[in-house]
């Protein structure tokens, strides 16, 4: 079986990276494995939310898929990625995993952090996002070898898109 190069999108927050990952996903035909995380501001009245969806199945934010609340300090996540995300990237060889998106909250799960560096070395492809944060997670996934990273420029997200078409295909 050949290595699966990955590829992961990075940029300022707001200039679509998520948007760009939507478009190539529309061209994809095979099957999904992995994650979107998404906010929500009606899971939980007054709250905004960040929620793990699994890519296999038609998730909508739910408490059930609760990773944190935005805006509150001490609350820790890991058991929620360790179990959510775990169960996203346990689908058993999808034609691609999606990573949308990594960020520096999943530093302490450690199940979840395992998870993603072995779907990395393993033989499906992955298209993702990676925040741009600092987290030994980030680093590693940014450094692999089999990861071409590619940023994201406001100016020119449509004609990165273009540009990108046949990856999916």
């Amino acid at each position: 079986m050949s290595m699966a190069e990955h590829l992961f999108f990075t940029g300022e927050k707001g200039v679509g990276k998520s948007t760009l990952v939507g478009g190539l996903l529309a061209l994809h035909r095979g099957s999904l494995g992995g994650f979107f995380t998404v906010k929500a501001r009606d899971v939980i009245p007054g709250e905004t939310t960040v929620h793990l969806l699994r890519a296999d199945l038609r998730e909508i934010p739910c408490r059930k898929n609760l990773l944190f609340c935005c805006g509150r300090r001490g609350q820790s996540a890991a058991e929620r990625f360790d179990r959510l995300g775990c169960a996203a990237l346990a689908v058993p060889v999808p034609g691609l995993f999606v990573m949308d998106e990594l960020g520096p909250h999943e530093v302490q799960a450690e199940a979840f952090c395992r998870a993603v560096l072995n779907v990395l070395d393993g033989p499906v492809p992955v298209l993702g996002v990676l925040q741009r944060a600092d987290s030994p997670l980030l680093r590693q996934v940014a450094s692999h070898p089999r990861v071409r990273m590619v940023e994201v420029p406001r100016e020119n997200r449509d004609g990165l898109a273009r540009s990108l078409a046949g990856w999916c295909g």
